[in-house]
């Protein structure tokens, strides 16, 4: 497997653990910092950061399968930028009840569309490669 696509695994492994001590952190050890009228926002952050981590490794692997083209190589940025704008912001507005993060959920939800947008289209427009 090429180095780099690997690393991209090794990212979305570690964002998934991180992930998984995130959720716990917030029904354990989290429950008297996050005020009850945002434990739906950190919910909704960790389950986007899960599934988003899941899609990172998903990605690698699709895209080792292929002929890389531009938009196989932005896919994987744009989740990992969305994953961390979308999911920290909804993190720390959870925490800290700063309005103002709440803002920056849309551009981190934007590039999650444009991640998934282009892991598809780098797919259309590429061609498997050949099995040796």
């Amino acid at each position: 497997m090429n180095g780099k696509l690997r690393n991209w695994i090794i990212v979305g492994a570690l964002s998934a653990a991180i992930s998984v001590v995130l959720g716990a952190a917030g029904s354990h050890w989290l429950e008297s910092v996050i005020d009850r009228d945002y434990t739906d926002t950190y919910s909704t952050a960790v389950r986007f950061h899960m599934l988003h981590s899941l899609g990172l490794i998903i990605g690698a692997v699709v895209i080792e399968r292929m002929t890389l083209n531009f938009f196989l190589s932005a896919s994987l940025w744009l989740l990992l930028f969305g994953l961390a704008i979308f999911c920290g912001s909804l993190y720390f507005l959870s925490i800290t009840k700063f309005g103002i993060l709440g803002a920056l959920a849309p551009i981190g939800g934007v590039s999650l569309i444009l991640g998934w947008l282009s892991l598809a289209f780098g797919v259309l427009r590429s061609n498997a490669k050949s099995a040796s």
